[in-house]
């Protein structure tokens, strides 16, 4: 009698876990994934106008309209010059155990627009457009995503 039990069948999950490691080594991993996949969410947000949670972001004040308008930029909300919501501006950066999505545009006085425009300020509202509330949590659907992304990436590096 051994002193062990083995457990067999598990074979092809052990073998999809070493490719998950061999692939991290790579610089294919799930958290890019889970990157690209915020990344799009945020995208979503500004094509749409709204957070998430369904919240429609609220409207520009006359005098903004005004001001675009004279400026040939009446193109919406959050995007007079488009830096905040451009997709090229939104990067993803993995590390060996998290993922940032960031975009980094500010003012050349240092005015960070998307902390401002993502929680408002005394004179701007709040039009969240990261996939957060107001505790920092991950929406569900976000949450849903990545656990379905993930099931996706292991079916598919199982097969190979």
């Amino acid at each position: 009698m051994s002193d062990y039990i083995e457990i067999k069948g598990l074979e092809n999950f052990f073998k999809a876990c070493d490719k998950l490691i061999d692939m991290d080594k790579h610089g294919q991993s799930i958290l890019a994934g889970v990157g690209e996949s915020m990344r799009n969410t945020i995208i979503d947000s500004f094509k749409n106008e709204r957070s998430i949670f369904g919240q429609k972001w609220q409207g520009l004040k006359p005098a903004t309209i005004k001001q675009k308008i004279k400026e040939g930029k009446n193109n919406g909300i959050l995007k007079r010059d488009s830096e905040l919501s451009k997709k090229t501006n939104w990067q993803s950066k993995v590390s060996k155990n998290s993922v940032e999505v960031f975009n980094n545009i500010q003012s050349k006085k240092g005015f960070k627009y998307g902390l401002t425009h993502q929680y408002g300020s005394k004179y701007i509202p709040a039009r969240a457009f990261l996939p957060i509330d107001n505790n920092n949590v991950l929406h569900k659907s976000a949450r849903e995503t990545i656990y379905e992304d993930t099931k996706d990436f292991i079916k598919k590096i199982s097969k190979n």
